[in-house]
């Protein structure tokens, strides 16, 4: 067996040090020398309490004094950054100040200067971001449009419907977005338009938004809070209209959650959208934490499969354990590979992905030679360029392969949790061959890094 190559160690080119703790960071998909950073910051204050009288009516200066009881506020921001890869240098260009902390944020897979927000006062928002009806010179964060859900909970996560998720063969796009919270809740969100308006939020005004609520809470998963979610659509020749939508969440216990949908016949087209849900396929999966014993679910990545492999998705999955996993999705669960990362993984961003063929390949050598590029970030250790490959000796859906994975560069500046980091993909004016360009941040320490690798 030959020696495991050690990953490259990265130092950073510049770091710059924010107001506010980051907690999640996304680069504009169509403006990419932008990103925008959300913060969470918690402020305590002790309120005063009622001290305790002596016997003699004078305040009793001992034992008896009472402190007042401590009040926590979450606040936070959307911070726009624009990044010079020439020069390698940051400058913040927009701060939004916003009444409750960032837990993520999420543009739009096609309409993609809109970005979703999910908030820690239970409240879901959209904003553009965007160089229209302005005249900066660069983009601008506005809002658009809140819904309060719960304000005695939390909104962690939200992800956008990809491209014709939603499970109807007659309505060629159907938007929305689904969003996890803190008790446990998860919501599908898909917009109803107005009478002759479309199914696309970007082609309704955002006070016209309309959406029907699909809400799920297992008995067991109450106040469990689903840090993840993630959206798949899969071709599958049993299903009806030849495809299949998931859902995954991940948990605190450990749990990884699969709920797939399938399309209705074409003739429910006639009726309302909130009509349709009874008559989508639905199979629901709870691996109650078979394959993630130590720890919580904290990252799900969706692997870009077109189609079902051996009648199940593969994904894949990060841990507070440490170890990133390709992950088999199926009723009982497996695991495929796995590596430890050394810290919690807390997110997983796909980066880039080569195919190699072999048409030549002797018998029982692999035809087909897949690679994944993956951004991780895990949280007390760095970040992690992380590659994942995928063999097969068939090319056929039956066929699993073989999977690796293996960690090729690592970042590890950051002295506190690094919760959110992201790619640049600026094109070729400014790196060239296989050069890549990473924003990083951790918590506490309230750091950004811009660091470059060759891979």
């Amino acid at each position: 067996m030959s020696e495991e190559i050690q990953p490259k160690t990265i130092s950073s080119l510049v770091t710059e040090y924010l107001d506010q703790p980051p907690s999640c960071l996304e680069f504009c998909p169509v403006d990419p020398n932008y990103f925008v950073v959300g913060t969470y910051l918690l402020q305590e204050t002790r309120e005063p309490g009622d001290e305790k009288m002596s016997g003699t009516g004078e305040e009793d200066e001992g034992e008896g004094t009472t402190s007042g009881s401590v009040k926590q506020t979450k606040t936070g921001s959307l911070q726009l950054w624009h990044l010079d890869v020439t020069t390698s240098t940051f400058q913040r260009k927009q701060v939004v100040p916003l009444p409750h902390a960032v837990f993520d944020i999420k543009f739009h897979p096609i309409r993609q200067h809109i970005l979703g927000v999910a908030g820690s006062d239970g409240s879901i928002s959209v904003y553009s971001v965007s160089k229209d009806d302005h005249n900066a010179g660069f983009p601008q964060i506005q809002h658009m449009w809140t819904n309060s859900v719960d304000p005695g909970v939390s909104a962690l996560y939200f992800s956008w419907f990809p491209k014709d998720w939603f499970p109807l063969n007659s309505i060629p796009y159907t938007d929305g977005f689904v969003a996890s919270f803190s008790n446990g809740k998860t919501r599908i969100y898909v917009l109803e338009p107005l009478g002759g308006k479309s199914y696309d939020v970007a082609k309704n005004k955002a006070g016209d938004w309309k959406f029907i609520v699909n809400e799920y809470l297992p008995e067991r998963r109450k106040n469990i809070e689903p840090w993840v979610l993630a959206l798949a659509k899969y071709g599958n020749p049993n299903a009806n209209g030849g495809f299949e939508s998931c859902m995954f969440t991940g948990d605190d216990m450990g749990t990884l959650w699969t709920q797939s949908y399938t399309y209705p016949d074409d003739g429910y087209h006639r009726w309302e959208l909130e009509q349709i849900w009874p008559y989508c396929g639905y199979r629901d999966t709870d691996d109650e934490a078979r394959h993630h014993p130590a720890g919580g679910v904290t990252s799900i990545l969706p692997l870009p499969i077109m189609h079902l492999v051996k009648w199940a998705p593969i994904i894949l999955t990060g841990s507070y354990d440490e170890y990133i996993r390709v992950y088999h999705a199926t009723l009982k669960g497996s695991v495929l590979a796995e590596k430890r990362l050394g810290g919690g993984v807390w997110r997983l961003q796909i980066i880039n992905v080569e195919t190699i063929r072999n048409q030549a390949a002797a018998f029982g050598e692999p035809v087909s030679e897949i690679r994944y590029l993956i951004l991780a970030s895990c949280m007390h250790a760095g970040t992690r360029i992380v590659k994942v490959t995928w063999k097969r000796t068939r090319l056929t859906d039956l066929e699993i392969g073989d999977w690796d994975v293996e960690v090729l560069a690592q970042f590890t500046e950051h002295e506190s949790m690094n919760y959110a980091s992201g790619v640049w993909r600026g094109g070729n004016d400014a790196t060239t061959g296989t050069e890549l360009v990473c924003v990083s941040s951790s918590f506490y320490d309230k750091r950004l890094c811009l660091w470059k690798v060759q891979i």
